[in-house]
């Protein structure tokens, strides 16, 4: 009886359990976390799922449950984004990472050396390093808002070797607006595309959306700045999508 009544009681808390926010708590208090910092958060990375990736090898420790080919996810949370979610720019910068050869033991995140502001200083970082198959992907990373399930979340957009060419194209499509990056939304995507071996992987695709409203507006323009004092850090944490397609030019 005393079993049977446990787990009523289990089953009654969860039906209690909700993402929205209960009238009874106060808003604008966020008390237990007064001593983090910046220093103490990351930014996630929406990274795009291949036939190989980990994502998808159930005996990985990076496998995600329903995880396919051509989805987008959060490399933080795991959270599948599905085949495409709608981002906000925010901020874009170029940066210069360093990497150890897959074949040399480097894969995933385990290959990851650094991330730095020029190509000179890349190098004089494999110099101090003092390894072997050591390597430099020159990376753009994309600062974004994106919506998942109604609710806009900090992440970033890393794109190296093919996906340089998407990078590219949706900075000039923020340029032709002529007005702030973060002043109109974007579907990205999942594109087929062919390498020079003729195998098949995907890319990210941009399109553009219409102009946001004045919250995500303000809220990014937020991100904008905080971004700009130096007060974000981004995940390292990298899955091997973005090694991996740095690596093979696909």
């Amino acid at each position: 009886m005393a079993k049977t009544q446990a787990v009523a009681v289990q089953e009654a808390s969860f039906e209690v359990m909700t993402n929205d926010v209960p009238e009874w708590l106060k808003q604008g208090q966020a008390r237990g976390a007064e001593n983090v910092t910046t220093d103490d958060m990351i930014i996630p990375r929406i990274e795009l799922i291949q036939a190989l990736s980990p994502a998808r090898k159930k005996n990985d420790p990076a496998y995600i449950d329903g995880a396919d080919e051509g989805m987008l996810y959060n490399n933080v949370t795991r959270q599948l984004y599905g085949e495409a979610v709608t981002v906000v720019p925010v901020y874009y910068t170029k940066q210069f990472l360093v990497w150890k050869d897959r074949k040399a033991g480097g894969g995933g995140s385990n290959g990851f050396r650094g991330a730095f502001a020029s190509e000179a200083l890349a190098r004089d970082a494999i110099a101090q390093l003092g390894e072997e198959a050591l390597e430099i992907s020159d990376t753009a990373q994309h600062f974004v808002l994106v919506n998942h399930g109604g609710e806009w979340q900090e992440a970033v957009i890393s794109m190296a070797k093919s996906k340089i060419k998407v990078s590219k194209r949706w900075n000039s499509l923020i340029r032709m607006t002529q007005t702030d990056s973060f002043a109109r939304a974007y579907k990205l995507s999942a594109a087929t595309e062919t390498n020079a071996r003729n195998e098949s992987y995907h890319n990210f695709a941009i399109a553009p959306m219409g102009f946001v409203n004045k919250d995500v507006y303000d809220r990014a323009e937020k991100l904008y700045e905080t971004i700009r004092a130096g007060g974000v850090k981004v995940s390292n944490d990298y899955d091997a999508e973005v090694h991996e397609t740095a690596e093979s030019e696909y």
